[in-house]
């Protein structure tokens, strides 16, 4: 009897997370893990942009649908932890939180520490490939000014990219210039228990061959706007060193044209297209963190009336391109 109540109980714990699993994605019995493109969804069915963009690197996330606000659900993933070995888990998670961060951190003004410790986490037992931290602390640094409201979210970000120097030429010694920086200018206080952890970071790094008093100019890290700008939380003003150009062809235009950029390095990038009255006619508002390369957005404007608009583009960094758009009918 028991041992009937035992399998009965499984089997009913079984059909509850199947059916937990159809929800997520949509439909039973489909895979609890769905695979979006990186760019157009923040989650299987929420596209970040009207239209596509085509990059010159398509990279596959594992994200979860949760059929509802997908801020709410995806933020719930800083609060997940697994205790599998597979790698999937993680790699959900990152690929989730970083949904997150790019398209609702801006509104979030809760204490985001937890969700950086989370996607560290991830990362780290995602893949053994030691190249991720390179690529993580590029995406980082270009959402490191998403949420310039919340001077936590700055602090949190920032010291995740410290944490990206585990493997390279800087690794251990790179983590402690961050930290020299935060001790230098103080853009999220610096009290005696920091002071405490950094002391004993400079013994271990002594303790590996590393010298803590010859640490690498942030230059030399990639880091040197944080020495340009006045304010920690606030990009200020700086020149075009992600966005290369912004371009539309066909222009004039009838039904479709296609807005054309280039970066630099990895940015985060929003794009709308504006009427003359500056009223928003094509974008939501949400974003994404891109390659260097080119990149390109095909804009069916086939319901737009004649007339005079604006496409402009702007990234992280506070720059901005316009371009003016003649559509005629």
């Amino acid at each position: 009897m028991k041992l009937k109540f035992i399998l009965l109980f499984l089997f009913t714990l079984l059909l509850f997370f199947g059916e937990v699993a159809a929800w997520a994605c949509g439909a039973f019995p489909a895979p609890y893990l769905c695979t979006a493109p990186t760019v157009p969804a923040i989650s299987c069915g929420n596209p970040v942009y009207p239209s596509k963009i085509i990059s010159k690197d398509s990279e596959l996330m594992s994200i979860e649908d949760g059929g509802y606000d997908p801020c709410v659900h995806l933020k719930y993933w800083a609060y997940k932890n697994s205790y599998y070995t597979d790698t999937a888990f993680y790699r959900a998670q990152y690929d989730s939180l970083r949904y997150y961060i790019q398209s609702c951190i801006a509104n979030d003004n809760y204490y985001p520490d937890y969700i950086f410790t989370n996607i560290d986490n991830a990362v780290q037992l995602m893949s053994k490939d030691t190249t991720r931290y390179d690529t993580y602390r590029a995406w980082l640094i270009s959402v490191l000014y998403l949420n310039t409201t919340n001077p936590a979210y700055f602090c949190s970000c920032l010291g995740s990219i410290g944490n990206t120097y585990q493997y390279g030429k800087y690794r251990g010694i790179g983590y402690l210039a961050v930290e020299n920086y935060f001790k230098k200018y103080q853009p999220c206080g610096w009290d005696s228990a920091t002071e405490a952890q950094y002391q004993k970071d400079s013994t271990d790094a002594v303790r590996y061959g590393d010298d803590p008093t010859h640490l690498p100019p942030l230059d030399s890290l990639g880091l040197g706007f944080l020495l340009k700008n006045s304010v920690a939380t606030s990009p200020g003003i700086l020149p075009s060193i992600y966005l290369a150009s912004f371009t539309s062809s066909p222009n004039p235009f009838k039904k479709e044209t296609t807005l054309e950029f280039t970066l630099n390095r990895m940015a985060y990038v929003q794009v709308a297209v504006y009427d003359e009255l500056g009223k928003l006619v094509w974008g939501n508002g949400r974003g994404s963190s891109l390659e260097a390369g080119t990149h390109q957005i095909h804009l069916d404007g086939s319901a737009f009336p004649s007339g005079v608009f604006y496409a402009r583009i702007s990234t992280g960094f506070g720059e901005v391109k316009t371009v003016k758009l003649v559509h005629e009918k």
